[in-house]
């Protein structure tokens, strides 16, 4: 399974994608606003997290990409505290201090599930 993970390379999701990575994960971790827009457009992930670390209106603008490009792959959203924006259609919210291992559990459970997202796709 493919991980593409969507925000700034601070230290939490530098170290969330080596622990996805030593999980057996192929993790997509693009540098740059431009990167993450190819890599959405590129397709080729399974499932991806987008984190705090990024504006608002850069995760709505990334979400609404990721409805084009692969829309039935499920968005995880990593986040400080619960994310208030309905704007943003999350399939999972993970609490950055619940540590790498509930985006692990997050990721798993849709392993689970075949994979796919659980709301339906408008």
């Amino acid at each position: 399974m493919t991980v593409l993970m969507l925000g700034n390379h601070l230290e939490p999701g530098l170290h969330r994608a080596e622990y996805l990575r030593n999980q057996g994960y192929a993790v997509i971790f693009p540098e740059s606003r431009q990167e993450a827009v190819r890599a959405v457009n590129a397709g080729g992930y399974d499932v991806v997290v987008l984190s705090y670390t990024l504006s608002a209106e850069t995760v709505i603008e990334l979400r609404d990409l990721i409805e084009q490009s692969c829309p039935n792959c499920p968005v995880i959203t990593l986040t400080e505290k619960r994310w208030s924006d309905q704007r943003i259609d999350s399939d999972k919210i993970v609490l950055i201090g619940e540590g790498p291992e509930a985006l692990l559990k997050a990721i798993k459970n849709f392993e689970a599930n075949g994979g796919k997202r659980r709301r339906r796709v408008k």
